[in-house]
């Protein structure tokens, strides 16, 4: 599902901006630890595309759990460098109100470890300016493996 389809030029601007402004609240929301006022960025109906290895889409409800580990296990989760682009349609090539970006997640591992690790990811928003579509991209393997055997 894409974003909501736009007529104009203008319209493209003002959706991409009101979508971005989500997704900006959700990222702030997970940086500072809260977890509900993230999941109020997100549709109850959204497919979220992990960037695990073997992974199939997953719901908000696994999406959320996945998050809460990552809180769990990692202290001070920073996005750093953020690139925040519009996203556009494949077959039009038009802007479509979803947001992409690019940034670096920095934090510090349970163990100690300080990690970073470069991210991409899409979002595709409906009317209500929440995500119902996620699709994330990042060395979760070389994360892991970062962090292996310094564990506690």
């Amino acid at each position: 599902m894409k974003s909501e389809t736009v007529s104009k030029p203008s319209d493209a601007k003002m959706l991409y901006e009101k979508n971005l402004a989500s997704l900006k609240k959700g990222i702030t929301a997970f940086e500072n630890e809260k977890i509900d006022d993230w999941a109020n960025t997100v549709s109850d109906t959204t497919i979220w595309n992990s960037a695990a290895y073997g992974s199939s889409p997953a719901g908000k409800e696994e999406w959320k759990k996945m998050l809460t580990a990552w809180i769990a296990d990692w202290d001070s989760l920073k996005l750093n460098y953020p690139d925040f682009l519009p996203g556009i349609d494949s077959a039009t090539h038009e802007f479509d109100g979803s947001v992409r970006y690019y940034g670096i997640w920095n934090g510090i591992h349970k163990s100690g470890v300080r990690t970073s690790v470069n991210f991409y990811a899409t979002y595709d928003f409906n009317k209500e300016g929440k995500i119902v579509n996620a699709s994330e991209f990042f060395d979760v393997g070389g994360l892991m493996n970062a962090i292996k055997g310094k564990q506690k």
